[in-house]
Parts: structure tokens; C-alpha cells; sequence
């Protein structure tokens, strides 16, 4: 599957792989478990946003086949949720969601979030 990442100007060609497909899943997984700071104090609430933002990288880097410089990139150039989005946007693709689907998605969300 083609899979165009305009923050980073590239295509990749990405096989849905079962490796793959687990590695979007457990990403949905561990975003869903890490945006749940419910009961959690100041500690337990940084370190899940650490791991999350860990997460979101390491999902990208794997699944996309970065190079060292543009996984670098991920860290250094854009912001958080910069990356949120590109990780996002690959799980949806791989999940079967064309880019109008994710993009409502997102509006949806973002919508929801300006709501709270």
C-alpha cells in the first residue's frame, strides 16, 4: 500500500504484513491506554506522555522504514502533534481508511476536543 506522508514529503510502499497490522493495533492499543490519565498523579501522567510520544515514533520509524535521518526528524524538527498526526494517519490508512475518511476523522476529533 502506498502511503504519501506530506510532513515529510515521502511515499512509502508499506506491505499489511500481520507484523505490521499487530504493530498498528498494539499502537491504537497503547495510544488509547495512554490518553487515559484518569487516577493517575503528575508522575504517572508524564511518564505516560513520554511513552506515548516514544510510541508514536517508534510506530513510524518501524512501519514507514525511516532512514536515521528522517527518524531524527521526527524528533528535532516537528512538533508533537505533528507526529501524532503522520502516526494517526498511517494507522488509518493500514486500517482500510482513505485519506477523506481520516481527515473527517480528525475534524471530528479535533472538534470533540474543542468542545471540553
Amino acid at each position: 500500500m502506498k502511503i504519501h506522508v506530506d510532513k515529510l514529503k515521502k511515499t512509502f510502499d508499506v506491505k499489511t504484513t500481520n507484523k505490521v497490522m499487530r504493530s498498528v493495533y498494539q499502537f491504537q492499543l497503547d495510544s488509547a491506554k495512554l490518553s487515559s490519565s484518569q487516577g493517575k498523579d503528575g508522575v504517572g501522567i508524564f511518564s505516560d506522555a513520554i511513552a506515548l510520544i516514544d510510541r508514536m515514533e517508534d510506530f513510524l520509524v518501524k512501519t514507514l522504514g525511516l532512514s536515521k535521518q528522517d527518524a531524527e526528524k521526527l524528533d528535532d524538527f516537528f512538533e508533537s502533534k505533528d507526529v501524532q498526526k503522520m502516526a494517526n494517519y498511517v494507522a488509518g490508512r493500514l486500517l482500510g481508511m482513505s485519506d477523506e475518511e481520516i481527515k473527517e476523522d480528525a475534524d471530528n476529533s479535533e472538534e470533540t476536543d474543542s468542545k471540553k
